[in-house]
């Protein structure tokens, strides 16, 4: 993925706007971990073994903007700050407060980065390498290029996570369980064909009826949301 992609997202939200796109959770004051969705679900998508959103986490200011990303690429780290926030601390803090000890909270050993001279330039090489360094990475090839830090030797004195439900409105509510109704439909009719071709749909249609109940169980969650911070 590149940077102005990356730029791209941290712009839509900006935006303030609903997404379909970016859905966030906040981890901390000045960090949300976030699922990006860069492409939308259609009908005529390949069937691929498997597929997965890509997991972000977006790091503000104290005004509220958003100034920069980390993207989890599980092997690896990928950090982008928006320039003129650049060299402020703003990412140092935000890797040893909240990012990296969520990563570590959810089962991580170990995490590693790649810090390539010859693709980043040495400017942002030396930038990169001394906010690695400084959140507790160790080099691990002579080339300084690959580096790893154990959840046995971070340093957890700065751990601030505070995780903070959001909640949801009804409109966006009524949105979601129409999705699910409308999943339900769709393989609720690929049952009955299966049915009608074979006898048998091998237990589709028993799953079917689970998806259903999530309609439901959404105005649940919802539900004790609400009556949760009331």
């Amino acid at each position: 993925m590149t940077n102005r992609e990356i730029q791209g997202y941290i712009d839509l939200l900006n935006k303030e706007k609903e997404s379909e796109t970016i859905f966030t959770r906040q981890i901390s004051e000045t960090v949300v971990v976030a699922k990006v969705w860069s492409e939308q679900p259609k009908i005529t998508d390949d069937i691929i073994g498997n597929f997965d959103s890509y997991r972000f986490f977006f790091l503000k200011n104290e005004t509220g903007r958003y100034i920069g990303a980390v993207l989890d690429m599980n092997y690896d780290l990928h950090w982008y700050m928006v320039p003129e926030n650049r060299k402020l601390g703003y990412l140092t803090k935000a890797l040893k407060e909240s990012i990296l000890p969520y990563i570590f909270y959810d089962g991580r050993d170990k995490q590693r980065i790649n810090i390539d001279k010859n693709s980043i330039g040495d400017k942002f090489y030396q930038n990169s390498m001394r906010v690695a360094i400084e959140a507790g990475f160790k080099a691990i090839n002579e080339e300084e290029t690959e580096f790893e830090l154990l959840q046995s030797e971070f340093n957890w004195d700065c751990e601030n996570i505070e995780e903070l439900n959001a909640g949801i409105n009804s409109e966006r509510l009524e949105i979601l369980q129409k999705r699910v109704f409308y999943a339900y439909k769709l393989l609720y009719k690929t049952s009955d064909e299966l049915s009608m071709k074979f006898n048998d749909d091998n237990g589709l249609k028993n799953a079917t009826d689970e998806v259903k109940k999530f309609i439901w169980k959404l105005e649940e969650l919802k539900w004790n949301f609400d009556v949760s911070e009331n």
